[in-house]
């Protein structure tokens, strides 16, 4: 099984038009040619590029997941894995090392952590374990105000205290 690039295009062509991205929809339709390509839209069904997407995380999540042997790994380093980390094939080989280091190393052995076991380098920046809570004092606080929703972007000078 294989996929093209205009089966590929006429995907992502869909998904911004059932996004809502109307505008963005028609400019890569116009550039991408899907209208020149013989993909009958009636047969591709909604939430065909998610569907593709999630099955493919899926598959990275049991390859990790899965022992040479056969044998699954309990281990929860697995919901630790980002979109971005799945697609990187040292990322994934790391977490899969990882996991059997985990299962491998007994509670309270040397080298162990609160993490699970997993000392060696690498292992820890792929595992959740901050708990240290940060206190910011009220004086180095600036709070904004104007906005009626959620202000989700800002940008911040390294050499002055100015944020915008």
């Amino acid at each position: 099984m294989s996929i093209g690039s205009d089966e590929m295009n006429f995907l992502i062509y869909r998904y911004l038009q059932e996004s809502g991205f109307n505008h963005t929809a028609f400019v890569f339709g116009i550039e991408s040619h899907v209208s020149e390509s013989n993909i009958n839209g009636g047969n591709v069904p909604p939430a065909a590029l998610i569907s593709i997407v999630q099955k493919g995380l899926q598959y990275v999540e049991a390859e990790i997941s899965t022992n040479e042997d056969g044998s699954i790994n309990d281990s929860q380093v697995v919901d630790n894995l980002s979109l971005i980390d799945a697609v990187m094939p040292d990322i994934v080989q790391q977490t899969k090392n990882c996991q059997v280091k985990i299962k491998s190393e007994p509670e309270g052995a040397e080298g162990s952590t609160a993490s699970g076991g997993a000392a060696e380098a690498g292992c820890a920046e792929l595992m959740d374990t901050t708990t240290d809570t940060v206190i910011i004092p009220s004086s180095k606080v600036t709070v904004l105000k104007g906005h009626e929703s959620e202000v989700f972007s800002c940008a911040w000078n390294p050499k002055r205290d100015l944020l915008a």
